[in-house]
C-alpha cells in the first residue's frame, strides 16, 4: 500500500466511519482496485483508484490514453461489484490531488458503459482531494488513539507536535 492509499483508506475509516477497508484488491483478468471499502449502513461499495500524481495525473502519453484507461477500470469495477457484492451500490472514485483542468473535463465526460452494472462515478480531483484531506487532519488533530494506518498516524504526530 502507499501513502495515498492509506490516505483514501483513512478518510473512510475515520470520517466515513467504514469499518471494513481493503487495499490492492486483486481482481479476476488482472489490474486491482486500490481501496474496496463497504459503507457502514450496508448500502454501498466503494471501488477506488488512487493516483497520487503530483505533478498531475496522466496514465500513458496524453489525456486520451488517461481517460481509455480510467474507463477500464471504471468496467473491470463494476464487474467486480455485480459478481461479488450484488446487493450493494458500486461507487467508483477516482482521487488525485492534481488534475489538469482540460483532463478533468474529459473524465466528466465519462459514462459507465450501458452493457455494465450500474456504477456512480466520483472524482475527487484537487480541491476536492484537498478538502477531504484537511477533514482527516481535523479528525487527527482530535485523534490520539494508536491506528493501524500509516498515513493517518504521520498525520496524528503532525497534528500533536509542539
Amino acid at each position: 500500500m502507499d501513502i495515498g492509499e492509506s490516505l483514501v483508506g483513512s478518510y473512510f475509516k475515520y470520517v466515513l466511519g467504514c469499518k471494513i477497508v481493503v487495499y490492492n484488491c486483486h481482481l479476476d483478468g488482472g489490474g486491482e482496485l486500490d481501496v474496496v471499502a463497504l459503507d457502514p449502513e450496508g448500502k454501498k461499495i466503494y471501488l477506488c483508484e488512487v493516483a497520487t500524481h503530483l505533478r498531475g495525473l496522466l496514465y500513458g502519453d496524453s489525456n486520451a490514453a488517461t481517460v481509455e484507461r480510467v474507463s477500464h477500470k471504471i468496467k473491470r469495477a463494476a464487474a467486480f461489484a455485480a459478481a461479488n457484492f450484488p446487493d450493494r451500490e458500486p461507487v467508483f472514485m477516482l482521487w488525485a490531488p492534481a488534475v489538469s483542468r482540460r483532463l478533468v473535463q474529459d473524465l466528466l465526460r465519462l459514462q459507465p458503459d450501458p452493457g455494465t452494472q450500474k456504477i456512480t462515478l466520483k472524482f475527487i480531483f484537487n480541491h476536492d482531494y484537498t478538502a477531504c484531506i484537511r477533514h482527516l487532519r481535523e479528525i487527527a488533530r482530535q485523534n490520539i488513539k494508536t491506528t493501524d494506518e500509516p498515513a493517518f498516524r504521520l498525520l496524528q504526530i503532525l497534528e500533536h507536535l509542539r
